[in-house]
C-alpha cells in the first residue's frame, strides 16, 4: 500500500498523506461532498454542480438538500462545457463546494478544470471537487488546483473495488467522515 501511494503521489504530484483510499469513485465523490459540508457548514450553504454529473454525486447532493443546503446548476455552452461567466455569477458568499466531473461519462466533454478552479477560489471559504474518473489515466491533467479529486482504479486497468480520494492536505473532513473510513479499513 505504501509502494502505491508513493507511486500515486509521484504521478500525480502531490503529496502521499493526500491520497486516501475508497471502494470506488462513487464512495470517494460521496466522501468529498459530505466530508465538506458536515465540516464547513459554518462557512455557507450553498452547493454548484452541472446536470452532466455521474450518479454519485447527485446521491449525496440530494441527502444534504434534505440537510439544509441548497444546489444551483451551473449553465453549459453549446458544447456542454460550464459557463464561466454563470459559474461566476451563481457563487456567493454562502458557497462553500463546486463540484464539476474532469470528463463526462457518456459523451466524453472535457471541462476548462484550471478556469473552473481559478474561479473557485477567488472565494477564499469556497472549495473545488472534481470526480476525474474518466481522466485520471486517460488524459494528461494537473489537479494542483483541484482541492478534492476523485477517481476509480478499474477505469485505467487498475484492480476493481480500488477507488481514491484526493484530498489537500490542508482540508479537513468531519470526524464522523473520518470514524467511516477508520471503519471500512479495520474491518477488512
Amino acid at each position: 500500500i505504501d509502494s502505491s501511494t508513493k507511486q500515486i503521489a509521484n504521478l500525480l504530484k502531490i503529496n502521499p498523506k493526500e491520497v486516501i483510499y475508497t471502494s470506488g469513485s462513487s464512495e470517494s465523490n460521496n466522501l468529498a461532498l459530505k466530508g465538506i459540508c458536515d465540516k464547513y457548514s459554518n462557512r455557507g450553504k450553498h452547493i454548484i454542480t452541472t446536470s452532466l454529473e455521474h450518479s454519485s454525486i447527485y446521491g449525496p447532493l440530494d441527502y444534504l438538500i434534505d440537510k439544509g443546503f441548497t444546489v444551483d446548476f451551473v449553465k453549459l455552452d453549446e458544447y456542454g462545457r460550464v459557463d464561466l461567466n454563470d459559474l461566476e455569477k451563481l457563487i456567493t458568499d454562502d458557497t462553500i463546494l463546486v463540484s464539476i466531473n474532469a470528463v463526462n461519462s457518456e459523451v466524453g466533454i472535457l471541462q476548462p478544470i484550471d478556469e473552473i478552479a481559478n474561479i473557485v477560489h477567488k472565494n477564499k471559504k469556497c472549495f473545488f471537487h472534481s470526480d476525474m474518473t474518466q481522466a485520471i489515466g486517460k488524459i494528461n491533467i494537473d489537479i494542483k488546483n483541484v482541492d478534492l479529486v476523485s477517481f476509480s482504479a478499474h477505469k485505467f486497468f487498475g484492480i476493481k473495488g480500488i477507488g481514491v480520494l484526493i484530498k489537500k492536505d490542508t482540508i479537513n473532513l468531519t470526524d464522523e467522515q473520518k470514524n467511516k473510513l477508520k471503519q471500512i479499513f479495520l474491518t477488512e
